[in-house]
């Protein structure tokens, strides 16, 4: 009879989290060589290997067949956790869902799609708010029930990702600053001045690739102000007058106090991919799947 149980799932995802046997087993609570007994047993009701080999010596890397069966447990055991909480709650109490919005993107978000996702929810504590990427990041890694609106193409092993699509890294400049008299339509990466200020709660990949562009095309690329509040951005661009590098989406937080251009960029054009976050195990992944994601939005500000 084949058997793996709860526990044994865990020891086994413990070893590969942490990159080693030892290690695996100390966070499991158990010794070296009971966790080792486990995933022997594991592979012989699989009936093949789930770590490579080198020789004789068994490393705590997975095969391909070993990923699968990885994420197969990831998705048991975060099923197993909520069934866990809802059996075991004495008092009924109302389950949180937390729904994160990476800060770039509240602005946009539509009114009427978070209404509609949040309708007939009766048991359920809601808890929308806005969010960093690093806490989103955090939240997700640490299995915490939660559906997100994240940047970057996230495809962590504790939730399924479902793509919107791509936003695009773009040059805003307020009416005060000389560039916004210009006739050019596009920026040239070489062209962005020195005092611009570059939009930072963004997937550290996107962040990276935006400063890249600038080191290949100026030599002082790493002169540039970073801002992580939307807040922060709006004013000292309209206060001091300087540009900004931002998602595309962020052009609607500028107000009519003072009037803003959008310049994309003439090369080397920057995409960040955009979608939700869902953990595994969610109730509120049946709402997304099959649906339009598209309708996320009130502006059609991505590609």
């Amino acid at each position: 009879m084949r058997n793996i149980s709860i526990r044994k799932m865990w020891v086994f995802t413990c070893a590969v989290e942490e990159g080693s046997f030892t290690d695996g087993a100390r966070r499991a609570h158990i010794s070296q060589p009971a966790a080792v007994n486990i995933i022997d047993e594991i592979e012989e009701t699989v009936g093949e290997p789930l770590f490579e080999r080198s020789g004789k010596t068994r490393r705590a890397t997975l095969t391909a067949r070993g990923k699968e069966v990885y994420e197969t447990f990831v998705r048991t055991l975060s099923v197993y956790e909520r069934a866990l909480e809802s059996i075991c709650s004495s008092k009924r109490q109302p389950r949180v869902q937390k729904i994160l919005i990476q800060s770039p993107y509240v602005g946009s978000v539509s009114a009427l799609w978070l209404h509609r996702l949040t309708a007939h929810q009766s048991d359920t504590q809601l808890c929308i708010r806005c969010a960093a990427w690093r806490e989103i990041i955090t939240a997700i890694e640490n299995r915490e029930d939660c559906m997100a609106l994240i940047d970057g193409d996230i495809r962590t092993k504790n939730s399924e990702y479902f793509n919107i699509g791509n936003v695009e890294m773009v040059f805003v400049v307020p009416e005060t600053n000389p560039y916004f008299a210009t006739d050019i339509k596009e920026i040239m990466w070489e062209d962005v001045p020195a005092d611009t200020l570059i939009f930072s709660d963004i997937s550290p990949g996107a962040l990276e690739r935006t400063y890249d562009n600038l080191r290949s095309a100026q030599s002082a690329a790493g002169s540039f102000t970073e801002v992580s509040c939307t807040t922060i951005l709006k004013n000292v661009c309209k206060e001091a007058g300087v540009p900004a590098i931002v998602p595309k989406s962020l052009i609607d937080i500028f107000d009519d106090e003072v009037r803003f251009c959008c310049r994309p960029f003439a090369y080397s054009k920057l995409f960040i991919p955009l979608g939700l976050s869902i953990s595994h195990g969610n109730h509120m992944r049946g709402k997304i799947i099959g649906r339009n994601v598209e309708n996320v939005f009130d502006n059609r500000f991505y590609v």
